[in-house]
């Protein structure tokens, strides 16, 4: 029998990860509120899912900003104490043979608990639900700039192996890039390239400053007409590819309250679009049955499988995809005892 691809191992930049099954940022509004700390109850989430045999785990969306989190318990990396607790974090997964990046995010127009938000431009809340954000001044923005770059150097001394670049689901970044968000006048609107310049800048950035890799998650479709085309979601990738991020996490919607239509492997179509283009892309959205995930992985739909919900609800989710996919040769067991339970 052929050896499965999702446990084979594969180069990205420059690290190498023993399987394609990657864990996806996932918020778990665990923090203390306000303090942005990591405490145990991450630790024993990611640890068990890295115990379980993943290849990688990206840490879920951690605030570059005292303000900039979805919620007021979300993870922050806005100074040197949160830092320190993602040291711990980060030596503990990688002694079990297993990656780890971290999803740097600011939730923009979407923050949920603060009493003023901030977007690209004045354009509405995104919801009822939501406030009215308050237009970025080309200083903040600036600001904004040099917060994403410390929280990026702090990453590199916790110990992390990459940096992924929230640029997706309706967030800053993300409302910088659509032009439903964005109708700016200045060096950060209007054209398609001065969308892209603050996430240029970012990748530019860290690359000028740390010695991580850089991947980026995208919404690589806005759904509504009036946001970005696929035909301009594949020169931003482009762009940022061009300037130095190595890896695409292919995502979908979330600048709007309006949803793509969604079912099993309904993502992993854009992501086969962009690997057709030559650009190194994973693929994330109910791709939870190890039968679906080998088979984006050998359609070339992807080079790696993004689990979320599947890795919420079973931290082993990657043995048993071996097990089922007759690869248990191909498996990691972090603990030699473990191979006892199989049956």
């Amino acid at each position: 029998m052929a050896k499965s691809k999702l446990f084979t191992p594969v180069t990205i930049g420059a690290n190498t990860f023993k399987n394609r099954v990657f864990m996806s940022p996932m918020c778990m509004y665990s923090a203390e509120p306000h303090t942005g700390l990591l405490n145990q109850k991450h630790f024993d989430h990611y640890l068990s899912r890295a115990l379980g045999g993943v290849g990688a785990i990206i840490v879920e969306a951690t605030s570059v900003q005292p303000q900039g989190g979805i919620s007021k318990l979300d993870l922050g990396l806005w100074n040197d104490e949160q830092a320190r607790a993602f040291s711990g974090l980060t030596a503990a997964v990688h002694s079990y043979n297993c990656k780890i990046g971290i999803q740097l995010s600011h939730s923009g127009r979407k923050g949920q608990d603060w009493e003023v938000v901030y977007a690209p431009s004045a354009v509405g809340a995104f919801s009822p639900e939501y406030k009215e954000p308050v237009a970025l001044t080309t200083e903040q923005v600036e600001k904004f700039i040099e917060d994403y770059l410390a929280a990026a150097k702090r990453a590199e001394m916790a110990g992390f192996d990459f940096i992924e670049i929230h640029a997706a689901h309706g967030y800053l970044i993300n409302q910088f890039l659509s032009p439903i968000t964005n109708q700016r006048d200045d060096q950060f609107g209007g054209s398609l390239e001065k969308r892209y310049e603050l996430l240029g800048r970012l990748i530019r950035g860290i690359k000028a400053n740390t010695s991580l890799d850089v991947y980026v998650r995208f919404s690589a479709n806005e759904v509504e007409e009036s946001g970005n085309s696929f035909e301009e979601m594949q020169m931003l990738l482009h762009l940022a590819y061009a300037d130095g991020a190595v890896f695409f996490d292919i995502s979908s919607g979330g600048i709007t309250p309006t949803s793509p239509e969604v079912f099993p492997g309904y993502q992993a179509l854009l992501s086969a679009e962009f690997s057709k283009a030559g650009l190194p892309v994973g693929a994330v959205g109910l791709l939870d049955t190890p039968e679906l995930a080998e088979y984006v992985l050998r359609a070339n739909h992807a080079q790696v499988i993004f689990i979320g919900r599947g890795l919420l609800t079973n931290p082993n989710w990657a043995l048993n995809a071996a097990h089922k996919l007759h690869a248990l040769e191909q498996y990691d067991f972090a603990i030699d005892s473990y191979k006892r339970g199989i049956k």
